[in-house]
């Protein structure tokens, strides 16, 4: 009778002990770098590129985005330079998508329109995310393709 009382005192001392291990404090807070990369660029009537730039947040909380300078290169050839200031807040383990025109240099709208005849654009980010909550700069890089989206001319994602 004793040793019954006593394992089930020792089993709900067990459970309870489980069931605080559980529910520790806080999250954890990781502020991870975010990546940049393009979603979509069309090349608009008068030659410029209108970019839809995907912003994602690694991070465990929400991020306040202020600004977005990079250079961009497609196969190779500098296109010219990306800035934006979105002032967007992102939660964690989120994206947005920002927009930025680029008025593109004369060899790589030329290798754009080369290589949309092969069928992928390759193409290169290289430049600096900053944010105002954290208070941080991350170095930002991405290397990716674009293919031709069917039906719309001169998009691509």
């Amino acid at each position: 009778m004793k040793l019954a009382i006593l394992v089930r005192a020792a089993l709900i001392l067990l459970a309870f002990s489980l069931l605080a291990a559980c529910g520790g404090g806080k999250p954890v807070r990781r502020i991870n770098p975010p990546a940049v990369s393009i979603q979509q660029l069309a090349v608009q009537a008068d030659g410029r590129w209108q970019l839809e730039l995907r912003v994602q947040n690694f991070s465990t909380v929400p991020m306040q985005f202020d600004t977005f300078e990079a250079g961009l290169e497609i196969e190779g050839a500098n296109a010219g330079s990306i800035y934006v200031r979105p002032a967007l807040e992102i939660p964690g383990q989120s994206a947005d998508v920002v927009s930025a025109t680029v008025s593109p240099s004369r060899e790589a709208a030329e290798r754009l329109a080369q290589s949309a005849r092969d069928g992928s654009i390759g193409y290169q980010l290289r430049g600096e995310v900053v944010t105002s909550e954290p208070n941080r700069k991350f170095p930002a890089s991405h290397a990716s393709r674009l293919s031709p989206v069917p039906g719309r001319p001169n998009t691509y994602r």
